[in-house]
């Protein structure tokens, strides 16, 4: 192999390897960023029906 070959080659493992670190880091950004948004293990977040007993409304109509 001369040299040019080996320089060759070596340029598309470095860039290979950039690439690599590259979309490792941005993928582990994104999980990251899920994660820290996601409910605790165990727990749940609160939602619309969790507030029981609800009010009930009543109507201060004069005609009742």
């Amino acid at each position: 192999m001369s040299a040019e070959q080996n320089s060759g080659i070596r340029r598309a493992v470095r860039q290979f390897a950039l690439a690599l670190v590259a979309c490792l880091a941005v993928g582990g950004g994104a999980a990251l960023a899920t994660t820290a948004d996601a409910a605790p293990a165990g727990q749940q977040q609160a939602g619309p029906t969790d507030d029981w007993p609800h009010a009930v409304p009543t109507t201060t109509s004069p005609i009742n």
